[in-house]
């Protein structure tokens, strides 16, 4: 730019000033671009920041909510097993209980007393004391006291009555109590 000059020998005033003016708004516009755009990357850091710490805690609460569901988890299966314990135990009770465990000697023993039965009861055919076709309502027993006065009935067995009766009935079968 040029400007004029006067007969008193400098630049015209009021032309310098105008420039100057001008080139002071051209400094402010760029300083106000430049806050502009400081402010705009302090604000991208602010938020940039307040994202990152969203994310943590976000991540955190993540992890806290897993970490409790684990533990749930991990308690379940605590409870699960205790169940299976229990189960375990009273089934164990109940299969000792009521069932007798027999070995393959006990069944050996069993089939030979099976065998020795059979072979007197072979005898005893062959000895003529076995009836064949014998049907036992086909013989008329005398009419006895007993059949015209009845005796009186048995009261029931109770249960330990007849847990004994199977105690010596196994005695008698496998030559131990059970």
């Amino acid at each position: 730019m040029q400007f004029n000059t006067l007969k008193r020998g400098g630049y015209d005033p009021i032309e310098v000033d105008k420039y100057i003016a001008t080139l002071e708004q051209v400094i402010k516009s760029y300083k106000d671009k430049d806050n502009a755009i400081k402010n705009a990357i302090i604000g991208a850091n602010v938020a940039a920041e307040n994202i990152v710490e969203n994310s943590k805690q976000q991540a955190n609460e993540f992890k806290r909510r897993i970490n409790t569901e684990l533990v749930k988890l991990k308690e379940e299966i605590t409870r699960q097993r205790m169940r299976v314990q229990v189960f375990q135990e009273v089934y164990s009770g109940l299969i000792k209980k009521y069932l007798h465990e027999m070995s393959s000697a006990d069944f050996d023993d069993l089939y030979g007393r099976l065998d020795e039965t059979e072979k007197t009861l072979d005898i005893l055919m062959e000895e003529s004391i076995y009836i064949p076709n014998f049907n036992p309502s086909d013989v008329n027993p005398p009419m006895s006291s007993d059949a015209v006065n009845p005796p009186p009935a048995q009261p029931q067995q109770s249960h330990e009555n007849i847990e004994k009766q199977e105690r010596q009935e196994n005695e008698i079968l496998f030559g131990k109590s059970s």
